[in-house]
């Protein structure tokens, strides 16, 4: 088994730590394991003195074990990640075991000040991401006087390891996960590309954690559920050519109640199945058109828009510009 020991009070030294164990000659951003390791990286983005981006993509050749120590001051640590763990928690650490469970992903939040210990299976396939915020960024937040805040942070930490096989990622939160450990080939891999995908999923946590104020509560989405909605917004976005096929049959799809499906779906995306699709068709036309250089006739037939009136129209709403 590969033990490794750190923390996470400096991103420049975990990062020269992680360089020096597993790529001592490598010269970029992502930090590559030795073939019997695992097949993979490790990248790490200090977004600023007091906000750090951790990705972690590969899959486990060996046995792993990682031993986070404790902080000293109290930063928190929000972990999303596409693999299963089964955690144990203990009055000073938390013991992690890699499982074989399948998620669509997860999300949890930490208290840096309880360490924690992490064993990864060999043919393990770990996906996830880090923002750690240092106390420096939250005190503002978390400071007396705003007790009622500290209050649903903390209910919010507890909650997020209670209710681990509970809280699955919101479809918007999967897909920024999605394009932070797996960015598309043909965009720049720069910092600005991360940093704007890790503040987004950063305002996520902090919108979940006001859900309190409504008294509504982030954990309550149904688990069952979320991988029917990823199923079928997977398929209207591979299906824009086709005519929208009806709530009804999306709701079988998922093997969801007309009402259920409807309500799921508008909670998770804010918008209709109906008003999704044909979003998704106006921003697929923006691309063909603009990045593409497709003519308006064409992009038309490729997506099976017959009227040209009121797909100019819809397009300018859309965009405040007109297709041609």
């Amino acid at each position: 088994m590969y033990k490794y020991t750190f923390d996470f009070s400096d991103i420049d030294r975990l990062r020269d730590y992680f360089h020096s164990e597993l790529d001592p000659k490598g010269t970029t951003d992502r930090i590559f394991f030795p073939p019997e390791i695992g097949d993979g990286y490790l990248q790490y983005y200090k977004i600023s003195p007091e906000v750090f981006l951790l990705i972690n993509n590969y899959t486990a050749n060996a046995d792993i074990e990682y031993i986070r120590k404790p902080a000293e001051e109290r930063d928190l640590i929000l972990h999303f990640r596409k693999y299963a763990l089964d955690h144990e928690v203990t009055s000073d650490e938390i013991i992690s075991r890699y499982s074989n469970g399948y998620t669509p992903g997860n999300m949890r939040c930490i208290d840096a000040r309880t360490g924690e210990r992490v064993f990864i299976a060999k043919g393990g396939v770990v996906k996830s991401t880090m923002i750690v915020l240092k106390k420096s960024f939250t005190k503002s937040y978390l400071m007396k006087g705003n007790e009622a805040l500290v209050d649903k942070v903390d209910h919010y930490i507890k909650q997020s390891h209670k209710h681990i096989n509970k809280f699955y990622l919101s479809y918007r939160q999967s897909k920024l996960f999605d394009q932070i450990v797996e960015p598309f080939e043909d965009k720049v891999e720069s910092y600005l590309f991360y940093l704007a995908r890790a503040v987004l999923l950063l305002e996520t946590f902090w919108k979940d954690v006001l859900k309190w104020t409504t008294e509504e509560n982030p954990f309550s989405i149904n688990s069952s559920q979320i991988g029917g909605i990823y199923k079928v917004t997977d398929y209207l976005e591979n299906n824009l050519n086709e005519p929208f096929i009806g709530v009804d049959q999306l709701a079988t799809m998922a093997y969801m109640s007309r009402t259920s499906f409807f309500n799921t779906f508008k909670e998770i995306h804010n918008q209709t199945p109906l008003e999704f699709f044909n979003n998704k068709k106006l921003e697929r036309s923006y691309n063909m058109i603009f990045t593409k250089q497709l003519s308006v006739k064409e992009v038309m037939s490729n997506l099976n828009y017959s009227n040209s009136s009121k797909f100019r129209k819809a397009f300018f709403d859309r965009f405040n510009i007109y297709p041609d």
